[in-house]
C-alpha cells in the first residue's frame, strides 16, 4: 500500500487556529505590557510634578521673612490662604524692594492689590505662590484650562503653579517677575466649578496663648481640615499672621492623561511638607 504525504483539511484547520491563538495570546500580552508601561511612565510624571512643586515651595519657604526691614515694619507674611501665599524675603540679589504705593497683586478672594506701605531698606522681595494663573485674585475654574500649558494635556482640571516675584531691578526699573513652575496640579475646584475638596497646599499652624499650637479653619479642633474646612478664609490681619508658626504644604498633582487600563480616572498623588518660620520675629 502507499501511503500520501501532507496535511488533511482538518489537521490544516487545526493548526490554523493554534495559530490565531498564539498569536492573540501574543498580541494581548504586548497590548498588556504597552499599559503596564503607560501607567508607570504616568505616575513617574505625576510624582515628578508633584516633587518639584514641593521641593521649590520648600526651599524658599524656610526663608519667609528672611533680612526683611523690620526696623520700618516689613512683615513676613503679607496673606495666608488655601492656595495662596504672600511674603516678604530676601532671596535674590537681582531685586531690591519696591517703593510704596505701586499695585503690586491680588489678595485671595478679595479683589484687591497689595501694596506696599513705605520704602523699606533691607532689600527683602515680595513673593507670591499660587494658583491663580488668570490674576483675577480668585482661584477656581478660570484658572483651569486659561493658559497654553494647561491647554496641551487631556486632563480638563489641570492647573500651573506660579511663582511671582516683585521688586526693583538693578537698574531702577519696578518689575514683576511671573514664573510658571509646573503644571499638572489640582485646585479647590474643577473644570465644572464643582468642588473638588483636595487638601489645601496651603494649611497654617498658629500658636497662642489660649488655644496653644492650632489649625487655621479647624472649628471642630481634631487637627485636621475636612469638609467646608478646607475652604478656608485667607488671612491678612498682622496680628493674626504674626503667630503663624508652622506651614504644611500639600501638593496633588494629577496624570495628564487617565488610566490605560479603565479609562475612567487620573492618576493622582499628593505629597506633604512642613516648614517651621524662623523669621517671624
Amino acid at each position: 500500500m502507499s501511503s500520501q504525504a501532507g496535511f488533511s483539511l482538518l489537521e490544516m484547520l487545526v493548526s490554523t487556529t493554534i495559530l490565531l491563538i498564539v498569536f492573540a495570546m501574543v498580541g494581548t500580552a504586548f497590548l498588556h505590557s504597552r499599559k503596564i508601561s503607560l501607567c508607570r511612565r504616568l505616575e513617574v510624571d505625576t510624582l515628578q510634578n508633584a516633587r518639584i512643586a514641593i521641593d521649590e515651595m520648600t526651599r524658599t519657604f524656610r526663608a519667609i521673612g528672611f533680612h526683611r526691614d523690620k526696623k520700618n515694619g516689613q512683615v513676613a507674611l503679607i496673606e495666608a490662604a488655601p492656595f495662596q501665599i504672600i511674603f516678604n524675603a530676601d532671596l535674590s540679589d537681582s531685586y531690591d524692594v519696591l517703593p510704596p504705593a505701586i499695585p503690586l497683586t491680588f489678595l485671595y478672594d478679595a479683589g484687591s492689590y497689595v501694596t506696599p506701605l513705605q520704602h523699606y531698606t533691607s532689600g527683602a522681595e515680595m513673593y507670591r505662590w499660587t494658583l491663580d494663573t488668570n490674576e483675577d485674585g480668585l482661584v477656581d475654574r478660570h484658572d483651569v484650562k486659561d493658559n497654553a500649558e494647561e491647554r496641551l494635556t487631556p486632563n480638563p482640571d489641570d492647573m500651573v503653579l506660579n511663582r511671582e516675584c516683585y521688586g526693583v531691578s538693578d537698574t531702577g526699573m519696578a518689575l514683576g517677575v511671573d514664573e510658571q513652575i509646573v503644571t499638572g496640579l489640582l485646585g479647590p475646584y474643577d473644570a465644572e466649578d464643582q468642588r473638588s475638596y483636595v487638601t489645601p497646599m496651603f494649611q497654617y499652624w498658629l500658636r497662642d496663648h489660649t488655644l496653644g499650637l492650632h489649625l487655621l479653619g479647624d472649628g471642630d479642633g481634631n487637627g485636621k481640615l475636612e469638609g467646608d474646612e478646607l475652604y478656608f478664609d485667607s488671612i491678612t490681619g498682622l496680628s493674626v499672621l504674626k503667630t503663624v508658626e508652622r506651614i504644611d504644604i500639600t501638593v496633588t498633582a494629577a496624570a495628564p492623561r487617565k488610566d490605560p487600563f479603565d479609562h475612567l480616572d487620573y492618576y493622582r498623588v499628593s505629597l506633604t511638607s512642613s516648614v517651621f518660620l524662623r523669621n517671624m520675629r
